[in-house]
């Protein structure tokens, strides 16, 4: 252990998170190798929730491993989008637990924490409080900026 009390995560923490998120997904009913995704960087699966899609990743990197949940909301409005962001950042001022991000043209919902003393119930909760935010503003924001709404077909047609 060093000066101020730091470990370096291991491999372990990432396959506990592993595990973690695997049993989310049974509990759910779901089959985590069904929702595995095949392209992930480190390890990666989806679900949707009412309109949104969620991205559960856990990921090694050399500072060790990162748990990473993300749903992808709409993409910038074509105009007015200072008003737009803006209302991100008025959103973000109220979220817990989450923040509202861009990535190249699309609006994320993101939780980010490192796996290290990760337990189930906080795995549990931030992957929910991602869904919920995701679900409640993808539709809200299409409607009041004039934006399109995320879907898989567009981002493949990008790509």
């Amino acid at each position: 252990m060093s000066l101020f009390g730091t470990q370096k995560l291991t491999q372990g923490a990432a396959s506990d998170a592993v595990t973690m998120v695997e049993q989310y997904f049974r509990r759910r009913g779901l089959d985590p190798q069904t929702h595995a995704l095949r392209d992930a960087q480190g390890y990666g699966w989806w679900l949707s929730e009412g309109s949104a899609k969620i991205y559960v990743f856990v990921q090694v990197s050399q500072h060790g491993a990162v748990l990473r949940i993300t749903s992808p909301l709409v993409y910038l409005p074509d105009s007015n989008r200072e008003p737009f962001y803006r209302k991100l950042l008025d959103l973000n001022s109220s979220l817990s637990s989450c923040a509202l991000s861009t990535h190249d043209e699309i609006v994320l919902v993101v939780a980010q924490r490192p796996t290290f003393g990760l337990v189930q119930e906080e795995l549990d909760d931030l992957v929910w409080h991602v869904a919920y935010v995701a679900d409640l503003l993808d539709n809200k924001l299409a409607e009041e900026f004039g934006c399109r709404m995320y879907t898989d077909q567009q981002a493949q047609s990008l790509g």
